[in-house]
């Protein structure tokens, strides 16, 4: 018998009873289609997460000035960190290797008066370096940046935030070149930012649409920010390079300037953007595993449910089986002709549940905006983990008939239809 005769066999057998064949198909059905889904959901999570958090700027160490401990002979506690620009320019210099830039942030401790014509807003003002567009991937929609001369002549110059433009002047890029005033103080507007679209997760609850720019220097100079007073300092380690040893090389340079110890965690607080990263990659692998062990466990109790039904057709047909066996067929031609039942309908049934999960995958991103969910993706890995399930599940609906089969006695299956 050649396999054009064998597909045909079981494709009579199987349109012989359709709604037994469908009903047993069902948990294989379903269980490849949650499996991508799941898989594809997850894999646009992260997707998102890192995107979302990408939009920051570039990967990053946040180190918060605190004040000394005690637990470190040699050194006084209770001093405040009071580092300086100065202080994080050292830093940069002795740990080149690692790092490509140390840089300073003054943050308004609460938003801050704008005035323009009669219009008043509040907004978070942030004092930075000419470093600031680069290394926070900023784009410009008018204007310029502040630069290194007006950071040395305390320039009285801002560069707003595409909604805090927005709200103080009828048109964002017209507000280039005139003037507001901050807590009272004149200055000269000479830029505006490009639109920062996304969520803005970890901004610190400071939308960075509705910033306020200023040189440090003009800060202190203007707004009463203190050289010596609190500040932010950020570390931007090397390509390659492991963040942790980029942050101790800098701590390490600042403890020896500032007279604490550098393993003093109470001196300095650090929040690490590369390691936010890592803990998000490492919870979607878990997650890709522990879905990928579900789902093979679900499809293979899929795959017993449709040899399950195999075999109750076969018990049916026992006497069919043992007349064929008297009459020369091979058991290899049966064994066969059984397998291949099982494998069609596992593999409509896992064919049509992937359908599905792609039908409903397209149709989510293509009508749900990318800002309110993460649209789903579908991954190499989602489809390495679904094959290998879909591979199980058919090797147990093929496998478990043929071995019933191989075993049939022909006088007892001749007996069962006395």
């Amino acid at each position: 018998m050649d396999w054009r005769e064998h597909f045909l066999q079981a494709f009579e057998s199987l349109a012989a009873n359709p709604w037994r064949a469908f009903a047993s198909a069902l948990g294989v059905f379903w269980g490849a289609a949650a499996t991508v889904l799941m898989l594809s959901w997850g894999a646009g999570f992260q997707e998102f997460m890192r995107v979302e958090l990408g939009r920051y700027g570039r990967s990053s160490i946040f180190v918060i000035p605190g004040v000394s401990s005690s637990g470190f002979p040699g050194y006084r506690a209770g001093v405040p960190l009071r580092a300086t620009r100065d202080d994080a320019a050292a830093a940069e210099r002795e740990s080149s290797e690692l790092v490509d830039a140390v840089v300073t942030e003054y943050w308004s401790r609460e938003r801050l008066r704008i005035e323009r014509a009669g219009r008043v807003r509040r907004l978070d003002l942030t004092a930075s370096d000419p470093r600031f567009p680069e290394l926070r991937r900023f784009g410009l929609a008018a204007g310029r940046f502040f630069d290194s001369g007006d950071l040395e002549k305390s320039a009285a110059v801002a560069v707003l935030g595409w909604e805090a433009a927005r709200d103080l002047f009828d048109s964002p890029a017209s507000g280039v070149g005139k003037r507001v005033r901050i807590e009272g103080v004149p200055f000269q507007v000479i830029g505006v930012f490009d639109r920062k679209s996304g969520k803005q997760y970890n901004n610190t609850n400071r939308p960075e649409n509705r910033l306020v720019l200023v040189p440090q220097t003009t800060a202190e100079a203007r707004l009463g920010f203190r050289k010596d007073g609190e500040r932010l300092f950020i570390v931007y380690p090397r390509a390659g390079v492991d963040s942790q040893a980029a942050l101790h090389a800098v701590l390490a340079s600042l403890a020896r300037r500032g007279g604490f110890h550098p393993d003093d965690t109470d001196a300095v607080r650090t929040f690490d953007l590369s390691r936010l990263f890592r803990f998000l990659d490492l919870l979607h692998v878990i997650f890709m595993g522990f879905i990928g062990v579900a789902s093979t466990v679900t499809l293979l109790v899929g795959g017993l449910g449709i040899a399950n039904y195999q075999l109750a057709l076969l018990t049916e047909r026992a006497v069919e089986l043992g007349v064929a066996r008297a009459l020369g067929a091979r058991a290899r031609t049966l064994v066969v002709q059984a397998a291949l039942e099982s494998l069609l309908v596992s593999s409509a049934a896992s064919l049509l549940g992937v359908g599905l999960a792609l039908g409903i995958c397209a149709a989510f991103t293509w009508l749900v905006p990318a800002e309110l969910l993460p649209a789903p993706v579908v991954s190499g890995a989602a489809a390495a983990i679904t094959a290998a399930a879909l591979v199980g599940v058919a090797l147990v609906a093929a496998i478990v008939p043929a071995l019933h089969v191989r075993s049939t006695d022909v006088a007892l299956a001749l007996r069962a239809g006395i």
